[in-house]
Order: C-alpha cells, then sequence, then structure tokens
C-alpha cells in the first residue's frame, strides 16, 4: 500500500511538472508571436546623426501607436519628436508597424545634441499604446526609457563607412563645379583665339 501511494504521488507530480512545463511553453510561444515595439537610439547609420527608431521585433503587427512621453526629446529644431507623417492625424502617430519592420527619424546632430543638453538629463521615457488587431480596440501599453548618456563619450563613428558614404555623395555636385569651370575656362579660351 505504501509504495502504491508513493508511486501515485510520484506519477502526479511529474503530470503536474509536465503540464505546468507545456502551459509555459505555449505562453512563452504566444508572446513571442506578439508584437514587441522599442525605441532606440542610433548613432552609427547616418553620419554625425543620433536617430530614433521604433521597432517592431515581434511575429504580427501593431496598429495605431500611441507615444506619451514624460520628459519630451525634442528634434533640431525644438519640436517635440513625433513619428506623425501627416499634423491632421490626431489619434495616432505611427497607423501601422508590420512584423521585424522599422521606422527612424532624425533627432539632432550628435555634437549640436550635447550642446544644447549639456546641463539637463539625457533619459527620456514615457509610455507606448497600440493595438494588436484592428477589428478590437483593446489597447496594449507599456514603458519604455532610454538614454543619450552612453554615448557622450564615444566615438561618432565605430567605423569610417557611414563618414566615407556621406563624403562620396559630394562627387557629383564637385563634377559639375569642375565641368562648369572647363567650360568658362574654354569659352575664354576660344573667345581669346578668335
Amino acid at each position: 500500500m505504501k509504495w502504491e501511494t508513493l508511486t501515485a504521488s510520484i506519477s502526479l507530480t511529474i503530470a503536474i511538472i509536465s503540464a505546468w512545463v507545456a502551459y509555459e511553453t505555449f505562453y512563452l510561444q504566444n508572446q513571442s508571436k506578439r508584437p514587441q515595439i522599442v525605441l532606440t537610439i542610433d548613432s552609427q547609420s547616418r553620419h554625425s546623426l543620433f536617430l530614433l527608431v521604433c521597432q517592431n521585433l515581434g511575429e504580427k503587427a501593431a496598429f495605431n501607436f500611441k507615444f506619451t512621453w514624460t520628459r519630451p526629446l525634442l528634434d533640431l529644431k525644438g519640436n517635440q519628436i513625433t513619428f506623425k507623417s501627416n499634423p491632421k492625424i490626431v489619434d495616432c502617430e505611427i497607423p501601422v508597424l508590420n512584423a521585424k519592420e522599422k521606422l527612424s527619424i532624425i533627432v539632432d546632430e550628435i555634437g549640436s545634441f550635447y550642446k544644447k543638453n549639456k546641463d539637463d538629463s539625457k533619459y527620456y521615457s514615457g509610455t507606448i499604446s497600440f493595438q494588436e488587431s484592428l477589428t478590437c480596440n483593446k489597447k496594449t501599453s507599456y514603458n519604455f526609457q532610454f538614454s543619450f548618456e552612453q554615448y557622450s563619450e564615444t566615438p561618432l563613428s565605430e567605423s569610417e563607412l557611414p563618414k566615407t558614404l556621406f563624403e562620396i555623395q559630394k562627387i557629383p555636385k564637385n563634377l559639375e563645379d569642375i565641368k562648369a569651370e572647363l567650360q568658362k575656362l574654354r569659352y575664354t579660351i576660344e573667345n581669346n583665339i578668335k
């Protein structure tokens, strides 16, 4: 009788543990498929610029984003950063962000940002809210935070590629200037010969 009770208890314990592991696995798989929105700072993609990046790391689209800032992040013109393409849209900043999609917006030139904010905190936070479905009005919301502090002592670029590409973009304009000068010189020479 003792062995049967012990065997039944062990079997029950194993069944409970198996059910719990199965539930956790199912829950984690379900969570990973949901939209996962993050705001990050990008100082490497564009030469000498800070970008604010909104990215959906999840496997499903998210709809009708709103960002509420605890302390507003200002752009180079002194306006609050927003992802709105149309100021007439009042109820959301981003209508839809598909799975693995990201949007970037220029914050400021790196040196200028630190000059403007030298005595201020470089920590920003707020709340993101969005819908997981257009057919359901239920909103998901959570807090976000990021800081520019860690970039204050780092090199502007970890590689020279953004600077090189920036300089290469100037070549066509310089070639046009050279062409114009050569045409002027040719015109002057031809007129002096006659």
